[in-house]
């Protein structure tokens, strides 16, 4: 089991190990087994995706089905279902006959926990608790506890240093977002010949739905393996993520332009 008490006093709640070393990719089992209830978001897609099968069963273009492959995979998906009356009786009446057989086979019951019973409570008690969090540290090394003010403190040592960032006022970020919004919008209808149709809906869509929170996520991961410093803190690696941003879905596109020319270098190593 992998944890880490980084905290200056290690104050950690006692037995976290026993819950954060079991791994952050590990699922807690749920109080309930499925039930008949919890069916009804997998029997719509199951139905969706049947009625597309389906009706595009005959049709032998790249084009006709959402599923079909593009030469670029940026592309937004299609919600579009086949209405009943585009669709054979047949499939209508084989579907809801599946879907019924399928039900008396899911019976809510209780599950047994794959967590001790320390484990448990100490789940239930840490998301109302302020005073601790618990993120990963560098080389993916495990879990580690911090105090919030612990982490605030570290993530300040980066974002205080005004030779790699600058402090803008909202006023002045909201407006940088605007100007980026239209620079990219306006390279969209410019080239839209030239990326192709699926790409250019994709990074519409994306730049357009990003606008609500069109800023990137900044966090630290703790280096561990350096040891901690002389002035009593551990060394951290910052990170800026993109994925919310506004010019992620460009530079999925950008990644995804690159990569062939990338492969055909003699110095390419294919990543593993």
């Amino acid at each position: 089991m992998a944890f880490h008490d980084l905290t200056p006093d290690k104050s950690a709640p006692p037995n976290c190990k026993q819950l954060f070393g079991l791994g952050s990719k590990f699922i807690p089992t749920p109080s309930k087994t499925t039930g008949r209830q919890d069916l009804e978001k997998a029997f719509t897609r199951f139905d969706r995706d049947f009625r597309l099968r389906v009706h595009f069963a005959d049709d032998d273009s790249d084009s006709s089905f959402e599923e079909a492959p593009h030469k670029s995979k940026l592309y937004v998906k299609s919600k579009w279902t086949p209405p009943d009356r585009l669709t054979p009786s047949w499939v209508l009446t084989r579907v809801n006959r599946f879907f019924r057989e399928l039900e008396k086979l899911f019976k809510r019951k209780t599950a047994t926990s794959n967590l001790t019973q320390i484990q448990q409570q100490l789940l239930d008690l840490l998301p109302s608790d302020p005073t601790y969090l618990f993120p990963e540290t560098d080389k993916g090394l495990g879990p580690c506890a911090v105090t919030f003010i612990q982490y605030i403190e570290d993530v300040l040592v980066h974002l205080l240093n005004e030779e790699v960032y600058e402090q803008l006022t909202t006023e002045e970020a909201l407006l940088s977002a605007d100007v980026l919004h239209a620079d990219i919008t306006e390279w969209l209808h410019k080239y839209r010949r030239v990326i192709g149709k699926h790409a250019y809906r994709f990074i519409s869509s994306h730049i357009n739905s990003n606008m609500d929170s069109p800023f990137g996520q900044f966090y630290i991961l703790y280096k561990i393996h350096k040891g901690i410093g002389s002035d009593g803190k551990w060394p951290t690696r910052p990170v800026s993520s993109d994925v919310t941003s506004l010019p992620h879905a460009l530079g999925k596109w950008v990644t995804e332009a690159l990569l062939p020319i990338q492969s055909e270098q003699k110095s390419y190593f294919k990543d593993s």
